[in-house]
Formats: structure tokens, C-alpha cells, sequence
């Protein structure tokens, strides 16, 4: 490093990370036992107010399983302050919800102090288990609300979050969850097993943008999982989301952001979404499952571009591979200014399918059907305009 002329020897010490001096807080420390059936909650707790009032630092979870349990109204149940480093040694630290999750709801383990949200923060090397007993959803009996990280705050900002090599498991709700108020917020080499609505669910707010979930995963399930890996809703104007080179178990469901890239993913279900602004996916492996009738299905698209991707539609069940739709009884808003180009689509009926679209054009794209295929359709158009197409 270059240090200016002018730069005294204590400005350049001031700049090194404050992390060459922050303090450790063991939880052990503060009277959290592993591997035993004691309440871990309060100790905890008290390790990250201490580390708060030191104006951060780190906050150690050693190998073992701890509890966790809803005291009160607390949403989320541990706080992270300021500068905090939340980490443990893997997945040997467990943090773990006491069986009385199954009895309650709105159980969300770590998260931004209410009051104030949060900013420089990293999460990471941690085993969460939400210790859901439910094999599906049951409506008006699974504790749906239940989470392990869950960012949400209407008043305050919560920014700067690293969530690094989490394994989340066993939750009635989501197990990674990042909503309104955020900015900046990345989630890295992290996996999910065991959801019963989603992996890793997304939203936001006016304010709430920068969003990148990267290398993560989820692995088979044992539970019947209600909803997606990744999925992004009720976004509320949120801007800019990366998900890329993800490994998609279940579907990605993503919908209502402005600067959306999907790029790199295996998914093994359906690319589904709406009201997304300047959107890119490319690069993508998409295999159906035998339900879904459209592989990839994009509604009320504006700027779009979908390129490179590979669409696996080989079920019988798969009558389209791609479908872009718009101007519904619902919304009379098109899909605008698309460009579908140097796809693989397999298809067991139809391959592209527009419909309520204008100014579009398709090119350069491998078009395949079953030997089987009772009929062929290499792109079917409904109620479109201006279409720029190389298929007859």
C-alpha cells in the first residue's frame, strides 16, 4: 500500500480494520452450555449487548448445540448491533429452537436490533435448526412465520450484511429471510434443507436495493417444501438482485424488482416471475419437474433480456418451455422490449410462446421436441406486436 506523503504514522494505523483489535465475546463466557437442555437465550443475548456497547466486534459460537426459545414479543430473538461478527466454527455450532416452536409463531432466531437496525455486519459459520416437526404445510397449524435470519425493519436501515457459509435447516417458515429496510445485503455459500415455505426469501421497500445471493444451495428434502429456493416477493421497489450460480433444489421464484440478473443457475422446478424492470437471465440450466405445464413462465416483463439459458422441458406435462405474457384482464401493462436469443429450448408442445407483448425480438435459438410430441409449435404469438423473429 501507497501511503501519501502527508499521512501521518498514526493516520495509517487508523486505517487498518478495526477487526486487528475488536474483542471476542464467547457465549460460554456469558453462561451458554452446550449439549444440554439449559435455555441458551439470555446468555446469548447478553454477549451481543456486550458487544454492542463495545462498539462491536465478535461474537463466538464454539462447536455444540445451543438453545433457543420466544420469550416475549422479541422479533427477532437475538439482535445483532453494529460491526458485529456473528460466527462459530461451522456446522458443528448449532444454534437450535426448543421444541416449543412447533407450538407458536413468529419465532425468527437472528436479526436486527428493532429499534435502531443495524449496519457492518457479518453472519457466518453457523448451523441453524428451526426444529420444525411438520412434514408439510397444514393451514392454520404450521407456524408458517418462523425463520432463522430475519432482516425486516420499516424505520430504521438495516446495511452492509455478510451471511457466509450459514446452513439453515428445520424451519415451519423461511430460513433465510431479508426484507424491508435492507441495502447491500449478500448471501454467500450458504445451504438450505427442510423449508416449508421458502429457501431464501427476498422482499423490500423503496429504499431496500443491492441484493447478491451467490453459491448457494439447498439439499433434498425431507419435509414437502411449500414454496421456492429462492424466491423474491412483495419487493415494494426494491432494486438491483443478483442471484447467481445457485444450485435450485425447488423452483426461483423472483418478481416486482427494477435490475434483476439471473445468471448461472441449476434449477431443477420453474423460472416463474412478474413486474420485473431491465431484467437479464442468462446462462441458466432449467429442468422441469413433471408438473409444470410452462418451464419458464415471465409476466408484465419491461426490457428484458433472456439469453443463453438451457430449458429442459422433457416431461409430457411441459407444453411450453418459455412463456411471456402480458396485457391481462388484470393489468392492461405488456411485456416490452424483449430480446430471447441463443436458448436450448426442449419443449413438449410449444417452445416460445408470446402473448400481450410488444416490440420483441427472437433469435438464433435451438428448438427441440420430443420424437414423441403429438405437435411442434417453434413460437406461438397471441395478441403481440412488433415481432422481430428468424422462425417461419
Amino acid at each position: 500500500m501507497k501511503i501519501p506523503r502527508k499521512l501521518t504514522c498514526f493516520g495509517f494505523l487508523a486505517m487498518l480494520p478495526l477487526s486487528l483489535s475488536a474483542e471476542t465475546f464467547d457465549i460460554t463466557r456469558f453462561g451458554a452450555t452446550a449439549n444440554d437442555e439449559t435455555d441458551d437465550t439470555k446468555a446469548i443475548e447478553q454477549a451481543l449487548e456486550a458487544c454492542g456497547k463495545a462498539g462491536g466486534g465478535s461474537v463466538f459460537v464454539p462447536a455444540g448445540v445451543f438453545l433457543l426459545s420466544r420469550h416475549g414479543a422479541e422479533s427477532p430473538i437475538l439482535e445483532v448491533p453494529p460491526k458485529t461478527t456473528f460466527h462459530g466454527e461451522g456446522p458443528a455450532s448449532t444454534l437450535k429452537f426448543t421444541a416449543a416452536a412447533n407450538e407458536g409463531n413468529f419465532w425468527r432466531m437472528i436479526g436486527a436490533p428493532v429499534a435502531t437496525g443495524t449496519h457492518d455486519v457479518v453472519i457466518r459459520d453457523l448451523h441453524l435448526d428451526g426444529a420444525n416437526s411438520f412434514p408439510a404445510y397444514i393451514k392454520g397449524e404450521t407456524p408458517e412465520h418462523n425463520a432463522g435470519i430475519w432482516f425486516y425493519n420499516t424505520e430504521h436501515a438495516i446495511e452492509n450484511i455478510l451471511i457466509q457459509n450459514v446452513f439453515a435447516e428445520n424451519f415451519a417458515g423461511d430460513c433465510l429471510s431479508v426484507s424491508r429496510g435492507c441495502r447491500a445485503i449478500t448471501i454467500r455459500d450458504c445451504t438450505v434443507k427442510n423449508f416449508i415455505r421458502q429457501g431464501i426469501q427476498m422482499g423490500g421497500d423503496e429504499n431496500a436495493r443491492d441484493y447478491l445471493v451467490t453459491g448457494c444451495r439447498d439439499l433434498e428434502h425431507t419435509v414437502k417444501p411449500g414454496g421456492s429456493t429462492l424466491h423474491v416477493e412483495h419487493a415494494r421497489g426494491l432494486k438491483n438482485v443478483i442471484l447467481e450460480n445457485n444450485q435450485c433444489r425447488k423452483s426461483i421464484l423472483a418478481g416486482g424488482v427494477d435490475g434483476l440478473i439471473i445468471r448461472g443457475n441449476t434449477i431443477d422446478g420453474r423460472l416463474v416471475g412478474n413486474g420485473n424492470l431491465n431484467q437479464v437471465v442468462e446462462g441458466n440450466l432449467i429442468r422441469a419437474d413433471e408438473k409444470a405445464a410452462s418451464v419458464v413462465q415471465l409476466g408484465y416483463a419491461e426490457g428484458l433480456i433472456f439469453r443463453g439459458n438451457v430449458i429442459e422441458g422433457k416431461h409430457p406435462a411441459n407444453k411450453v418451455g418459455l412463456y411471456i405474457w402480458g396485457t391481462s384482464r388484470y393489468n392492461s401493462q405488456a411485456s416490452e422490449n424483449l430480446v430471447i436469443a441463443e436458448n436450448h429450448i426442449t419443449a413438449a408442445e410449444t417452445a416460445i410462446s408470446l402473448n400481450g407483448t410488444n416490440h420483441s425480438t427472437v433469435a438464433n435459438n435451438q428448438l427441440t421436441f420430443p420424437k414423441d410430441a403429438a405437435k411442434s409449435v417453434p413460437l406461438l404469438i397471441k395478441r403481440s406486436e412488433d415481432i422481430t423473429s428468424d422462425i417461419d
